[in-house]
This record gives structure tokens, C-alpha cells and sequence, in this order.
């Protein structure tokens, strides 16, 4: 190639890097420009569960609140089934766009991939955690009638007990189950488990007196304790409940260090651009300060959080790996 040919070609090579830069530069304008006037459209806000659920109540109360900050509307849609594994993997094949977004629980990131063979899904790859919105703990209750009144004579009762005592949870598999076996392991104590499928049932035999107690969240039974149709004698938090100040901890009635609950956060799709997260993020964190917000949360036995994203994704690694131990000492499984 002669000098000529060389220069020539040198040019050439010159305008096309031009070119292409011009061109990368002018890809990178609209995703910055949508990041920058998101949001322009309604965003839709995924539930796990239905309609009136304790999840559901707060998807509506937070939901309604960003979107007044953020000057759009949130939509909340609702899709059950499948231990919350039809919406989950619903939101980690939507566009990583911040207009569809998922409020998420315990059982969905830290146990399910633990206790369900395979899923559509993978919990950390496939999402970017926004923020914590709310944790609400799961309360031990006994019958009103009960003899039992806290968790040392429950204790006592289980060990003195041949058949044992009977415990009744929503179902295999959920955070108030495991709850049970990590309190079992715990109080080095056997209780006979009682699956239902869905609160209520449970509720309504305990309340009959026809199994011994109930392990559930706050917000599934707080009307019947309220209604003194039950009685709480302890709650899975580190600290107590706002919804029940006046029962201790299952940690402050001997087993220092016991913490199991529910939390529940905000998430998108991965590659949901950070400067969405971060609004995101920013709007549901002052919808979370705000007294109105923080009293319907408490209303529904939670306590209200925040945070970063960063802190999310920390808090769902460090439960993931609590509950999945767990799991795999309980031997629940679903196919």
C-alpha cells in the first residue's frame, strides 16, 4: 500500500470513527432523555396476591402516594396463583422500562427458590430491588379460652404433651411455617403442623378450639385479636409491633436473638436504568415518611422502612440465605 493509499485509508477509517460516535451519541440521547422526564405514562404496580390482602392494602397506600409525587398515576393490578410465582415472573419478563413494578415479600425471594424445585425466574438476576417498604412480624396466638397465656406455658404444654401440641399455619412452605420450625429448633421443642391453604380456615379452628394454637402475620389476624376472639402471647420480631405494644417478643421471652418476619419491598426488572431506580426509590421513600402513610401501614400490623437499594439487596441476600437453611432442615418442599 502506498502513502497515498495509507492516508487515504486513514481518513476513511477517521470519519467512520466519527461516525459512529455521532451515532452512539444519538442512541444514548433518548434512553438519557426518558430517564431524565420519566415518568410520562401510568406505571403499573404488580401484587403477588389479591384483592383486600395485607400486601395488597400496602401496594394501594404506597402506590397512590408515588404516583402524586411523581405526577402519575400507579396502577395496581393483581395476579395470584402459584405462591406468588405467576406475578413475580410476570414483572422479570417485563421491559426494564420503570413503567411496571412489583412489590415483593419474604416468601417470594428468600424461601420459594429454596422450596419449589425450579422457577421461571432467577430472584437475583432477573430484579433490581428498589427499596424496603414494610416488615410485619407473625404473631403466636393461642384460643382466648386457652390456659396458655405466654410462651413458657406453651413450651411447658408442647413438652408435657405426648401427642404434642397442635400448630396451625396458612400453609407448607410460608414464612409463618418456617417460622415454626425455626422456633421448634430453637426451644429444642416438636409441634404437630397443621397446613391449611390460606389463612382463614386456620383462623376459624383456632378460634373453635380445635387446634392448639396459630402462627400467622399480624395483618391476617390482628381483627380477631382485636375482636379478643384470640390471644397473642408473642411476636417473631426483634422488637415488638406497633400494631401490638403490649406483647412481648418471642426473643424477650427467652430466646435472645429470634427474628422472623415478613418484609416487603419494591422492585423492577434488571436494566431498569439507575436513574429511574433512583426516582423511583426517591418517591417511594417520601411516600414512607409521611405520618398518613406510616399510621395505614401500622393499621395493617407493618412497620415502615425505606432505605437504598443498595440496603434491600443486602437485607434480601442475608434472608435468603437464613430461610433457605431452613427450608432445607424443615424438608418442605413444593413440587
Amino acid at each position: 500500500m502506498t502513502i497515498e493509499q495509507k492516508r487515504a485509508a486513514a481518513t476513511v477509517s477517521r470519519r467512520m470513527m466519527v461516525s459512529l460516535a455521532v451515532m452512539a451519541f444519538g442512541l444514548a440521547l433518548p434512553a438519557t432523555a426518558s430517564a431524565q422526564d420519566y415518568p410520562t405514562q401510568p406505571i403499573k404496580l404488580i401484587v403477588p396476591g389479591t384483592a383486600g390482602g395485607g400486601m395488597d392494602v400496602i401496594a394501594r397506600v404506597i402506590g397512590d402516594r408515588i404516583g402524586t409525587i411523581l405526577k402519575q398515576p400507579v396502577v395496581v393490578e393483581n395476579k395470584p396463583g402459584a405462591g406468588g410465582n405467576i406475578a413475580v415472573d410476570y414483572v422479570a419478563k417485563s421491559k426494564p422500562d420503570g413503567y411496571t413494578m412489583l412489590i415483593g415479600q419474604t416468601a417470594h425471594f428468600s424461601i420459594n427458590p429454596s422450596l419449589y424445585s425450579s422457577l421461571p425466574f432467577d430472584p437475583v438476576k432477573d430484579f433490581q430491588p428498589v427499596t424496603l417498604l414494610a416488615d410485619a412480624p407473625n404473631v403466636v396466638m393461642v384460643n382466648a379460652e386457652s390456659p396458655i397465656k405466654n410462651l413458657d406455658e406453651l413450651v411447658a404444654a408442647a413438652k408435657a404433651s405426648e401427642k404434642g401440641l397442635s400448630l396451625a399455619t396458612p400453609g407448607n412452605g410460608t414464612v409463618s411455617h418456617l417460622t415454626g420450625e425455626l422456633f421448634q429448633k430453637t426451644a429444642q421443642v416438636k409441634f404437630n403442623h397443621i397446613p391449611y391453604k390460606g389463612a382463614a380456615a386456620a383462623l376459624t379452628d383456632v378460634m373453635g378450639g380445635r387446634v392448639d394454637f396459630m402462627l400467622s402475620s399480624i395483618p391476617t389476624a390482628l381483627s380477631q385479636i382485636k375482636a379478643g376472639k384470640l390471644r397473642p402471647i408473642a411476636v417473631s420480631a426483634a422488637k415488638r409491633s406497633p400494631s401490638l405494644p403490649d406483647v412481648p417478643t418471642i426473643g424477650e421471652q427467652g430466646y435472645p436473638g429470634f427474628d422472623a418476619g415478613t418484609w416487603y419491598g419494591l422492585l423492577v426488572p434488571a436494566g431498569t436504568p439507575t436513574a429511574v431506580v433512583e426516582k423511583l426509590n426517591a418517591a417511594a421513600n417520601e411516600a414512607i415518611e409521611a405520618d398518613d402513610i406510616r399510621e395505614k401501614i401500622r393499621q395493617e400490623g407493618g412497620d415502615s422502612y425505606g432505605g437504598t437499594s443498595a440496603e434491600f439487596a443486602a437485607l434480601m441476600k442475608a434472608d435468603s440465605e437464613k430461610w433457605s437453611k431452613v427450608v432445607k432442615e424443615s424438608g418442605a418442599k413444593v413440587d
